[in-house]
């Protein structure tokens, strides 16, 4: 039955549809397919909200904020310190403010759906799991390793920039331990995203968006600003998600296998 959603979803809408209505009806076939899965899987018993990484309403809101002002202020940090440093300027263009907001409005949208999809296929369920087996840091490993590779053909990808991608999946498991499962790790993998490409109109991860009315240029060398992949593919961002990930990481993957796999959690979540 999934399947069959997903396939008349992808059929109907995905093969003629342009570049970023691609990523949008793609990235919802994941997200239907994890969430129906996941709501066969816990009325079956075969595992509860929290093994697939969603805690209760309230604290899957509290983690959803949190972990969003993670992203935005880590967004915010790469983009001023590589404004301050002259390695990157925002360009300013004549547009309609309806049009500029119209248009952010869909790109946060697709943002939204995007990192999504990404949680649940490299968080949730996935890291619950493993991290009962094998412990939090190995999983986080091994998943972060399958993360950086979905990246391997992204435009303009670089050495520097698959690294940083590594280091912000790590980043986004601790963010899912300490914050509270994957909501945490969506609202910060969404502030990230938002961040840079709502406001600025930064490059994430080689892909640019075409706001009307804002550009972010980058200059200097590549490894420094990250050229045409963006912010991710430079040292400044390295510096960045590394103190963060120090920050957050502290004390999160030290748990054996078989800890609780969120932070505060019972052996509920979503009034089971």
């Amino acid at each position: 039955m999934v399947g069959l959603l997903t396939a008349l979803i992808h059929y109907t809408f995905v093969v003629k549809a342009g570049w970023l209505d691609q990523v949008f009806w793609t990235s919802s076939e994941i997200v239907i397919a994890g969430l129906v899965t996941t709501v066969i899987c816990v009325r079956a018993g075969w595992t509860t909200w929290w093994g697939a990484g969603w805690p209760d309403v309230r604290p899957s809101c509290r983690g959803f904020g949190l972990g969003l002002c993670v992203g935005l202020a880590m967004a915010a940090t790469v983009l001023m310190l590589e404004i301050v440093t002259g390695q990157g300027a925002v360009l300013l263009r004549r547009a309609a403010l309806g049009e500029y907001l119209a248009a952010i409005i869909i790109l946060v949208g697709v943002l939204a759906v995007a990192a999504l999809s990404e949680e649940i296929l490299f968080r949730g369920f996935p890291l619950t799991r493993l991290s009962g087996v094998m412990g939090r840091f190995r999983a986080s490993l091994l998943l972060a390793s399958g993360f950086t590779a979905l990246h391997l053909a992204n435009p303009a990808v670089t050495i520097l920039g698959l690294v940083n991608i590594f280091l912000a999946s790590l980043l986004l498991s601790a963010v899912f331990f300490r914050f509270g499962g994957l909501p945490a790790a969506w609202g910060a993998h969404l502030g990230w995203n938002a961040g840079l490409a709502a406001t600025v109109d930064a490059p994430v991860s080689g892909i640019s968006f075409d706001l009307p009315g804002v550009d972010f240029s980058t200059g200097g060398p590549t490894w420094v600003a990250g050229g045409h992949f963006g912010p991710e593919g430079g040292i400044i961002a390295t510096l960045v998600m590394g103190v963060t990930l120090v920050l957050l990481g502290k004390g999160v993957f030290t748990a054996a296998p078989g800890a609780p796999p969120i932070k505060g959690l019972g052996a509920g979540g979503w009034g089971q």
